[in-house]
């Protein structure tokens, strides 16, 4: 028990603490994932379905968690690109342009590891979605990319935000 203490202190102190799974540092990391990201940032900006709306924003959460303790990821189009502005906690009302999404803890570390895509996903209940369906539809490939990016931040998945 004291190792575990002094362990967590000098990471810590040494600045190596992650932040936890989906809260709003973790948020705020996965923008510049997404920025860094090339089938997010110009597959989604140069699609006409996506560019339709100028921003869009994506409100996540974990399952297992509090609905309440929402992520916001807020992605504007810029020049033929869909680069993500805004990673933090939820601060805007969704609207039917927006994308609500959310899974157990468990199986977004899953689609993070690539053991599945979002049609089985969603087909299986793992991953559940609102938001204009066809906009998702047409851009599979994106949003499948936006998956596979989710254990790309060094995150605690052992704590709820």
């Amino acid at each position: 028990m004291k190792k575990v203490v002094i362990g967590a202190v000098l990471t810590v102190s040494a600045g190596f603490a992650q932040p936890v799974f989906m809260d709003a540092e973790w948020a705020k990391a996965f923008c510049e994932v997404w920025n860094n990201t090339p089938q997010l940032l110009n597959k989604l900006g140069a699609n006409g379905s996506w560019k339709e709306v100028p921003e869009r924003k994506l409100f996540l959460y974990r399952k297992d968690c509090s609905k309440d303790k929402q992520v916001q990821l807020t992605i504007k189009n810029e020049n033929d690109q869909a680069r993500c502005v805004y990673g933090g906690w939820a601060k805007d009302e969704r609207t039917d342009d927006d994308f609500l999404m959310y899974a157990d803890t468990k199986r977004w570390m899953e689609m993070g590891r690539k053991e599945y895509g979002p049609m089985r996903a969603m087909m299986f209940g793992r991953l559940k979605f609102k938001g204009p369906k066809g906009v998702a539809m047409r851009n599979m490939g994106p949003f499948e990319a936006f998956l596979d990016a989710m254990d790309a931040v060094e995150s605690d998945t052992s704590r709820c935000p």
